[in-house]
């Protein structure tokens, strides 16, 4: 009989946006118990890709602002100016966590950029 060690836990979560509005989103992150983890120590990361060109970033990490509460909140921001600079259309995302040297993907998904209307 095959077993099976299912190591990825990360949750995928799929993103609409709209070009040239701030991006800003809360994540509650939790243990497997449901019990809020104390994120406040913990470097974040966040990257929007192309999916036919996962080597080229279409909003890198460093545009994205995180912060980590004692009770497990994850506020993620990103500007309107460089949502503004992305052009429409369907991209991939992950978002990751750096702590004591663990490096751990909690979420991914597709990241869609609905085209705006007024500049």
């Amino acid at each position: 009989m095959a077993s099976v060690l299912k190591i990825d836990d990360s949750n995928r979560v799929d993103i609409i946006c709209r070009k040239g509005d701030t991006l800003s989103f809360t994540v509650n992150i939790l243990d497997e118990n449901s019990l809020p983890i104390d994120i406040s120590s913990y470097n974040w990361s966040m990257e929007v890709k192309s999916e036919s060109d996962l080597s080229t970033n279409v909003i890198s990490s460093t545009s994205f602002f995180f912060s980590g509460s004692s009770s497990g909140v994850l506020d993620i921001v990103c500007t309107a100016t460089t949502m503004g600079s992305v052009p429409a259309g369907d991209y991939v995302y992950d978002i990751q966590s750096e702590y004591n040297n663990v490096v751990k993907t909690w979420m991914y998904g597709l990241f869609t950029v609905n085209q705006d209307i007024t500049d």
